[in-house]
C-alpha cells in the first residue's frame, strides 16, 4: 500500500503541473519575502522624506553649521564626502583592478593563490567598524595623519578593495579564453592581449547588460 502511494506520488510529482505549482510556489514565497524586506525600508526612507522635506533650502545645503552643529547647514559635509570619495576611488579603484588582473591572468593556480583568493573574501566580510578602527590605529595615530580626508580615504580604500578585486576578477575570468589563445597566436603579448582584448570586451559586455 505504502509502496503503490510512493509510486502515485513520483507520478505525480513528475508531472509537469506538478512542476508548475512548485515553480509558483517558490516565486510566490521569494516575492513575500521581497515586500516584506523592502517595505519597511521604503517605508523608513518615505517617513524621513515627509518630515524633512520643509527643512531643505538653498541656505540649509549651501551654509555653514554653528552653535555646535546643531543648526546651520551640510554644506562642509557635502564636499567633505565628495572628497572623501574621491580619494577612495583614486586609491582603491587602481589598486583593485591591478590586482583582479593579476590574479586572473598572471598568477598560477596553486594553494597559495587560493589562499589570497580566501583572504580577499574573507576581509569583504569583516564588519566596517573593524576597518574603522584599523585605519584609527594606522593612519591616524602610527602615520600621524590625523582626522583628515587622507586617512579617511585610505581607510575606504582597504574596506572596499575586497569587493573591487572579487568583482573585477569574476568579470575578466568571464572572458572566453578563446579571445586570449587567438590574440597570443597571432604575436601578441601577454600584456597586449588584456589591454586590447581582454579589458575592452569585458567593458563592451558591461555595456550589453546594460
Amino acid at each position: 500500500m505504502n509502496l503503490q502511494r510512493i509510486q502515485r506520488f513520483s507520478r505525480w510529482w513528475a508531472s509537469t503541473q506538478a512542476r508548475d505549482l512548485v515553480q509558483r510556489l517558490g516565486f510566490g514565497l521569494v516575492t513575500l519575502v521581497a515586500l516584506l524586506t523592502v517595505i519597511p525600508i521604503v517605508g523608513v526612507v518615505g517617513y524621513i522624506v515627509v518630515q524633512g522635506a520643509s527643512a531643505i533650502s538653498w541656505d540649509f545645503l549651501f551654509s555653514f553649521p554653528y552653535d555646535g552643529m546643531r543648526q546651520g547647514g551640510i554644506w562642509p559635509a557635502i564636499v567633505g564626502t565628495f572628497y572623501l570619495t574621491l580619494g577612495t576611488a583614486i586609491f582603491a579603484v587602481p589598486l583593485g583592478i591591478g590586482a583582479a588582473i593579476y590574479l586572473s591572468e598572471y598568477a598560477p593556480d596553486n594553494r597559495w593563490t587560493r589562499l589570497i583568493r580566501l583572504a580577499i573574501i574573507n576581509l569583504a566580510g569583516i564588519p566596517s567598524v573593524v576597518y574603522g578602527l584599523f585605519g584609527l590605529g594606522l593612519f591616524v595615530l602610527f602615520f600621524n595623519f590625523g582626522t583628515s580626508i587622507l586617512a579617511g580615504s585610505l581607510t575606504l580604500s582597504i574596506m572596499t578593495l575586497p569587493v573591487i578585486i572579487s568583482t573585477a576578477e569574476e568579470a575578466l575570468r568571464a572572458v572566453p579564453q578563446s579571445f586570449r589563445v587567438v590574440s597570443i597566436s597571432l604575436g601578441g603579448t601577454k600584456w597586449q592581449t588584456i589591454r586590447r582584448i581582454v579589458l575592452p570586451i569585458r567593458g563592451l559586455n558591461q555595456r550589453s547588460c546594460r
